[in-house]
């Protein structure tokens, strides 16, 4: 399966160190089975940080996973919504969370711009998990793969780097 990953700087080899915390899957390297996906990420960043927009492609092969323990969301789910909950706000300790890098891979939803005022409604009480999870079905969600270890990255050979005009 070939990915796609969106940066304002253009590498091969992937360095999860410097990955920002707190994503939506706690620190990897994140990336998307639709290049147009990875190509926005990657206008954006130039936007917030400067440089110029690259697309890296990786193969993906699952089977090379077989020692990596793995955690699939299909869709959104409560589940999924902990989860991504507790990476983001590092001071939230969960049993189901990734700051540990438990999990060398995950995939599932991006839990987008478009979900951001569900996601702070939930954090603030003021809508359920239920609520949040019937609401994001409604969304035309991205799917997203990231990777938190060597063992992960191991699973992706770089194919090229493609510039963003």
């Amino acid at each position: 399966m070939r990915l796609y990953h969106g940066s304002n700087v253009a590498f091969r080899d992937i360095d999860i160190s410097v990955c920002r915390p707190n994503k939506d899957f706690g620190q990897g390297f994140y990336l998307s089975p639709d290049r147009n996906a990875a190509e926005k990420m990657a206008l954006r960043t130039v936007r917030r940080f400067g440089g110029r927009a690259y697309v890296m492609a990786y193969e993906f092969d699952p089977t090379k996973l077989k020692d990596v323990q793995t955690k699939l969301f299909s869709g959104p789910s409560e589940d999924w919504a902990m989860f991504v909950m507790a990476n983001r706000r590092a001071h939230v300790e969960s049993a189901d969370h990734n700051r540990d890098n438990r999990y060398g891979m995950v995939s599932g939803p991006v839990a987008n711009d478009d979900l951001a005022l569900l996601f702070r409604q939930f954090a603030l009480g003021l809508v359920s998990a239920e609520m949040l999870v019937r609401e994001m079905r409604f969304k035309q969600l991205t799917m997203q793969y990231s990777f938190h270890t060597r063992s992960a990255v191991a699973a992706l050979e770089f194919v090229g780097i493609y510039d963003v005009c």
